[in-house]
């Protein structure tokens, strides 16, 4: 009895043995599974957004006349008759706008003819008028400029008369840097009979204004 008991709890144990070893086979054989998917998740809010872009011009500049003409009217022949000397040469007229929509205003204004040859009277009666005539005298500075062009007075002005409006630019156009070009006849000198030979000179004062006449 006690052999066959033993026998029997040896048996007991190789059964419990081989158990435990088929358990652990068919845990090391398992395969973990998992899922993937290609649909897109919808936007929870999928309407265009818009964002605001700030910038701030500002300038140190003003407003300036950076160059006035010169007319010359060169030596003429003259006779005690009346008569209307063209001019032979004149300079460029520049101003800079640096950026203001005030508009602006180019004024001249001619002195009396006073004697420089000598001690003689001043011409009497005498005109100067700028008669403009160039067909498109202003032009830009920079091409690409995208501002309204000044414009220009197309019929004569006479600066003898006192202050008289050679070009002006409207409210917001004429902004940026522009260069009036002349013709060298533009100009012209109305001398009446009776005046003396000599030489003669005018001051001719321009001025820029920061508002459009």
């Amino acid at each position: 009895m006690k052999k066959l008991i033993k026998g029997t709890a040896v048996l007991g144990a190789i059964a419990v043995g081989v158990a435990s070893t088929l358990v652990t086979v068919a845990a090391a054989t398992t395969t973990p599974t998992y899922t993937t998917s290609t649909t897109l998740a919808t936007p929870t809010n999928p309407a265009p957004q818009t964002t605001t872009t700030d910038a701030t011009l500002s300038t140190t500049q003003t407003l300036s006349l950076d160059a006035a003409p010169t007319i010359s009217f060169g030596n003429q022949l003259y006779s005690v008759a009346k008569n209307t000397y063209a001019s032979t040469s004149i300079s460029k007229l520049a101003l800079t706008n640096p950026g203001f929509s005030t508009g602006w205003t180019v004024t001249a204004a001619a002195s009396p003819f006073t004697n420089t040859s000598g001690t003689g009277a001043g011409l009497t009666g005498a005109t100067l008028t700028l008669d403009n005539t160039s067909t498109a005298p202003i032009t830009a500075d920079d091409s690409t400029n995208v501002s309204t062009l000044p414009s220009y007075i197309s019929s004569p002005d006479d600066l003898s008369a006192g202050a008289t409006k050679v070009e002006d630019a409207a409210a917001g156009a004429g902004v940026g840097a522009y260069t009036t070009t002349y013709a060298p006849t533009d100009a012209s000198l109305y001398v009446p009979a009776g005046n003396l030979q000599g030489s003669y000179s005018s001051t001719v004062t321009w001025t820029l204004t920061d508002a459009p006449s």
